[in-house]
């Protein structure tokens, strides 16, 4: 259940939840930053490396779409270590 706020339950907060989970992931992968950004760049993405860094590290919000291309690269490159 959610903690109510006055104008009722407080709903989540999908964006830090997604930014944790981004997190999390990163850290479990063992990926290299400056290979995730060169890979993530690669495939569309807007962001700098310290951008990326500090979403990584859950200091910064980020577009949507971009946060969908990060996804995209840590699947993609920890896909092909298993490969």
């Amino acid at each position: 259940m959610y903690p109510l706020g006055p104008d009722g339950p407080e709903q989540p907060d999908r964006e830090a939840e997604e930014r944790k989970g981004a997190a999390r992931r990163f850290r479990e992968t063992d990926l290299p930053l400056d290979k995730l950004w060169t890979y993530y760049y690669g495939i569309g993405g807007e962001i700098d490396e310290v951008s990326l860094d500090a979403y990584l590290h859950e200091a910064l919000d980020i577009p949507a779409a971009q946060v969908n291309l990060i996804a995209t690269a840590m699947t993609e490159m920890t896909e092909e270590d298993t490969e």
